[in-house]
């Protein structure tokens, strides 16, 4: 193909001018001049890039020409993150002042200030009816374009469309206000644009009228023929060619024929022509393409990460198939239709065009989906085998991590299948289970009560035999009655078990389905995990250590909806403890926390190169600058009395608690990663970009600024070095996840055969353990002293990035992307999630364990308590006293 350069016919984004040859007359610009110009509300809510602010600038001048004023509000000039309504609905009034001319019948400033008595909307609405209307005696249309831009402000926008409702309701006593009406556009739907769903008598769209906005068809798009025409002699036909692969969306039919325009040749075969275009200058390598940017847009909100999105590329994936999907104006539907992907066309949902089936193709949709789900190879093989191989549905702790992952997403009809049956098969299995330890318990008893007669008749046959016979009969008596009692045991054991982790289950499952606005739901929850829960207190009376624990879903279910509870704005109430203590530490990301071992101190370092110590309170104790540019960790001497920061300035350095600098230690090149103190404090491992570990051995401080060893070998950067809890060998982990072993003399004693992300050791020296996690979330559990890989276990992270021990060595904490830390017991067991609203950085355990602080990606600390199982159900009947209604039942449960 010979590439020239010409002037282009056609023009790729942006709004056409009133007088471009190439605009494409639709049906939806009589249908929204018309509504207009008869004083009926209309709203144009469509994809982007679909023509609609074009569609505008015609409509505008169309009613111009016919003597209605207009004003054209572009609502996102106005700004929407950290504007208040003040200045939101002042911004709107001063647009319409420009636009109307009124600065010399009013001062506006002077205006919206000598009514600052009033709200925000009821200052426009009156500046509408006493100033606008009085002063303008033409009948005026107000548009207001990217109305999607209010979903992103601080504060619902309802009032809003309330006020433009209520300027069609106010036309039955003001005829006045006959003249005005409006006109939104943008990309969204209008459930979306109304916060409160419950206000339907306020929303102006159940009186308005919809514009649909479809593609261009062939007769509609003739006016594109033109720019063609001196490419080919079949100009009509190479523009039908363009209309088949982009669907007639106008922003592709523009981009395309620009392409052709630009790329002319001389044209044998249209159909070839456009074909070799499209794949070379669309689909082939397509984001370094897309200018201006519209295959990322849609990309952006296909896989936009909420909680729909798995129903939302299911509904996809089943168009692609060419399976016919009826409308149904759910809310994944909805986002599919605004994202441009798929269109209306007659009574059935279809893929818009050709181009964006060759881009967001099956195998792409197949591979994010197997992303997300926690069992996408199970559920994989399983459809294949159309749904009869049961070897790879879920079972206990994959099943467990399913459906705590699924709950409150709106899922697959696939997805629901899946589960369902899991759940169907581990219930056949449990009672399966249950009916073996009856029939085992019933067998013993026979087996006992056999042991007595026949003791029974040896006793009549052998009296000369007595003492034997007495010996032999209380051997038979105790071994079947042990038996016995041991199978029972085990029987009432597994079957309390299996009943508290599922009562557990369902109260997490009632509260996470539910809006956090459900007060009653959530209270309904906490009460069946707190039955539960005294349940599972009555089970584990005398297991002191949460390994043992049978089951645990009741501890996560009394923390996750006290968590909810204590988010619900609704609830006002002190009877449940603050569980998140929040503040501001630094500008900028917070790279490290760290809780001092013997002071209720913690010190946090960040990216803006300071070092704060804090009380846990949030209060600031101590502050300095650590002049290394960034600092990357810091860390507490074991005697809590100094503090190391490693710093992007290929620096480690020690600080006294004020902030004095002792010493600066060099010897890494690059920046530093890591820093770790020997358990006795006597030496300092450092680790960074270089492929090196170092060490120092501070009791020669200050003189010894070089490191006494070094450990090299790793694969670039080595991302972390820790002592172990004896100090007598060190890890490094490097930037190819490879874990391995160290003496103190720098030989190299162990490469651990697994892919690690993260490495913790226990702080419990009588543990011998320590964990790895990997980055697709799976946890290993080490034995200390033969550092040999003892178990494993999969968390729910996809992306895992730490892993740390408690001081007591009974809980895991495991930190991933999805700003979230869950808490687990060693057997792997979840007991605690606690999500946050930032990107979680680093986590640090207080000595107590009874804390965890977290530092958040923009700045932000949370200090967040532990409970254990007696205070989260302390804390949940605590918050009943303050529920009347529920007296009788929590009396009963609380006692």
């Amino acid at each position: 193909m010979n590439f020239t350069t010409k002037p282009s016919y056609y023009q790729v984004g942006g709004s056409l001018t009133n007088n471009a040859p190439n605009y494409v007359k639709r049906q939806a610009d009589d249908d929204l001049y018309n509504g207009l110009k008869a004083g009926e509300f209309c709203y144009v809510l469509n994809s982007r890039q679909m023509g609609k602010s074009s569609l505008q600038v015609r409509t505008i001048q169309r009613l111009r020409n016919e003597g209605i004023a207009c004003a054209a509000i572009d609502i996102s000039e106005i700004g929407n993150r950290g504007v208040t309504p003040e200045q939101w609905y002042a911004g709107l009034l001063r647009i319409l002042e420009n636009n109307f001319n009124l600065s010399d019948i009013v001062n506006v400033r002077t205006w919206w200030r000598d009514r600052n008595f009033l709200t925000p909307v009821q200052r426009l609405s009156e500046f509408i009816e006493t100033v606008l209307l009085p002063n303008i005696s033409r009948n005026i249309v107000i548009f207001i374009d990217e109305i999607d831009s209010i979903l992103a402000l601080d504060f619902p926008a309802d009032d809003f469309l309330a006020l433009i409702r209520s300027c069609y309701n106010k036309r039955a006593n003001n005829s006045e206000f006959d003249r005005l009406t409006w006109a939104l556009l943008g990309v969204a739907s209008p459930t979306d644009l109304c916060r409160e769903q419950n206000a339907s008598s306020n929303t102006p769209f159940n009186i308005g009228k919809a514009i649909e906005l479809t593609g261009f068809d062939e007769t509609e798009a003739q006016p594109l023929a033109a720019g063609l025409a001196d490419l080919t002699d079949s100009p009509h036909e190479v523009l039908r060619e363009v209309l088949y692969w982009t669907g007639g969306q106008p922003f592709l039919t523009q981009k395309l024929c620009k392409l052709l325009f630009e790329n002319a040749e001389l044209i044998q075969n249209p159909q070839e022509w456009v074909e070799k275009v499209v794949r070379l200058k669309v689909v082939e390598n397509w984001e370094t393409q897309d200018v201006p940017e519209h295959l990322s847009t849609i990309r952006d909100r296909l896989f936009k990460e909420n909680q729909r999105i798995v129903r939302r590329l299911g509904f996809y994936q089943q168009i692609l198939e060419q399976t016919e999907m009826v409308p149904d104006g759910s809310a994944e539907q909805m986002e599919l239709r605004l994202s441009g992907l798929i269109v209306k066309r007659g009574e059935k949902l279809t893929i818009s065009n050709p181009i964006y089936e060759a881009v967001f193709n099956k195998q792409l949709i197949e591979e994010k989906l197997e992303k997300l789900s926690p069992y996408s190879e199970a559920i994989k093989l399983w459809l294949n085998s159309s749904c009869e191989d049961g070897s790879q549905l879920l079972r206990g702790n994959d099943l467990q991590s399913a459906l705590v992952w699924a709950a409150g997403k709106s899922l697959r009809n696939e997805d629901f299948q899946f589960l369902t049956a899991s759940q169907k098969v581990i219930l056949s299995e449990q009672n399966k289970l249950l009916h073996s330890a009856t029939l085992e318990t019933k067998k013993a008893v026979c087996d006992a009560e056999k042991a007595l007669s026949e003791a029974d008749s040896a006793k009549q046959k052998a009296k000369q035999w007595i003492g034997i016979g007495s010996a032999v009969l209380a051997a038979s008596l105790l071994a079947a009655i042990g038996f016995s009692t041991l199978a029972y045991q085990r029987f009432k054991l597994a079957q309390a078990s299996i009943e508290i982790e599922q009562n557990g289950s369902d109260a997490l499952l009632l509260a996470v389905s539910q809006k956090t606005e459900n007060s009653e739901a959530l209270s309904e929850a906490l009460l069946r995990a707190i039955a539960s829960g005294k349940k599972l207190k009555t089970l584990v009376a005398h297991k002191h250590k949460l390994e043992q624990y049978p089951a645990t879903r009741p501890l996560l279910a009394l923390q996750i909806i006290l968590d909810k509870i204590s988010a619900t704005q609704q609830i006002k109430t002190s009877s449940i403890p603050k569980p998140k203590i929040t503040w501001q530490a630094h500008k900028g990301a917070v790279t490290s926390v760290t809780f001092n071992p013997n002071r209720q101190i913690l010190a946090t370092a960040g990216i803006d190169d300071r070092v704060r110590l804090w009380n846990f309170s949030g209060q600031k104790i101590a502050e300095w600058k650590a002049l290394q540019q960034s600092v990357n960790m810091v860390n507490f001497s074991p005697n809590g009395k100094f503090l190391a920061t490693a710093g992007r300035d290929s620096t480690v350095k020690i600080w006294n608690l004020s902030g004095k600098n002792i010493a600066t230690l060099k010897g890494i090149q690059g920046s530093v990663t890591s820093i770790s103190f020997s358990p006795e404090g006597k030496l300092l491992a450092a680790a960074g970009i270089d492929s090196y570990a170092a060490i120092w051995d501070l009791s020669k401080l200050p003189q010894l600024v070089s490191p006494s060893l070094k450990l090299p070998g790793h694969n670039g950067l080595v991302r972390s070095v820790n002592f172990s809890p004896k100090g007598d060998f060190i890890t490094t982990l490097d930037g190819k996840s490879t874990v391995r072993l160290w003496n103190l003399s720098g030989k190299l004693k162990k490469t651990l055969p697994i892919q690690a992300i993260g490495i913790s050791f226990t702080p419990a020296q009588h543990q011998y353990r320590f964990a790895t996690v990997t980055l697709n979330g799976k946890v290993g559990m080490w034995n200390l002293s033969e550092k040999e890989l003892v178990k494993e276990f999969q968390t729910l992270h996809f992306d895992a990035k730490s892993i740390s021990f408690s001081p007591d060595g009974e809980r895991l904490a495991t930190v991933g992307i999805d700003k979230t830390v869950r808490l687990w017991n060693l057997a792997g067991r979840q007991v605690a999630q606690f999500e946050f609203e930032e990107n979680v950085v680093s986590v640090s355990w207080s000595r107590d364990g009874k804390q965890i602080a977290v530092a958040g990606s923009n700045g932000t600390v949370w200090l967040r308590q532990v409970e254990g199982l007696e205070e989260l159900l302390k804390q949940s009947c605590n918050f009943f006293t303050t529920q009347p209604k529920y007296f009788t039942r929590v009396s009963t449960l609380c006692k």
